[in-house]
């Protein structure tokens, strides 16, 4: 045994323990309302491992403010963040989720 063997974290070894998709396989894409139910099922999603991809185009300013006020509070908490990939749709995710690389690539991807 060794003493500098670097001990793999737990999301890296369940992720090749259990085979887990990739993150951006797991997006799930929703335009947003104005509706505290559904915004806490965002925030479900999101504690399961699913990021979020949200399109706030339908919504007024302070509706917008007030959902995506929360939802980035809600990711934040989980060690996560919130990305702004277009004028009015962003990216909410956990912090292991950005681990594999594959939310980059997936925002790269937008940009051509």
């Amino acid at each position: 045994m060794s003493f500098f063997n670097k001990k793999k974290d737990t999301y890296e070894e369940h992720y090749e323990e259990h085979n887990v998709s990739f993150a951006s396989e797991r997006i799930f894409f929703d335009e947003i309302e104005d509706d505290d139910e559904k915004t806490r099922h965002y925030v479900d999603l999101m504690k399961g491992g699913t990021p979020l991809v949200l399109n706030f185009d339908h919504l007024s300013v302070s509706e917008a403010n007030k959902i995506l006020s929360f939802l980035a509070g809600a990711a934040y908490a989980l060690g996560g963040k919130s990305v702004q990939i277009k004028e009015k749709v962003f990216l909410f995710a956990r912090g292991q989720d950005f681990i594999d690389g594959s939310l980059r690539e997936f925002m790269e991807s937008l940009d051509d």
